[in-house]
This record gives structure tokens, sequence and C-alpha cells, in this order.
């Protein structure tokens, strides 16, 4: 464990971090699932989305 630490190894682990988009004209979830490396029923569960097709413009999605 030290040696991890003291090399800062754990900057090459899977980041935890959540990651949000501003919806923009165009964008569609399997669009998005695609570019953040997500799922589309992740994003539908992350954000509670009833119809996968029914996302706004300006709308803030979690999409990792």
């Amino acid at each position: 464990m030290n040696l991890i630490e003291t090399s800062d190894l754990t900057k090459y682990d899977a980041s935890n971090e959540e990651v949000y988009h501003i919806v923009k004209k165009g964008d569609s979830v399997s669009a998005l699932a695609k570019a953040y490396g997500s799922t589309q029923v992740q994003i539908q569960k992350w954000n509670d989305l009833v119809d996968l097709n029914l996302i706004k413009v300006n709308q803030r999605l979690r999409v990792k």
C-alpha cells in the first residue's frame, strides 16, 4: 500500500467522479452514452428518465 501511495499510482484507478452534461439541440441519450462510455440504462437510472426520447435542451444529465 505504501508503494501505491508514494508512487501516486491511484491516479490510474477508474474515476468514480460523477460527470454531468447540459443537453444541447441534437443530443440523444444514446449518443451521450457512447460519448461518455456509459449506457442508456445507466443514464436513465441516474436521471430518473421515464422516456429516453424526452430530454430537453439545457437539461442537466448525469452521464457518468
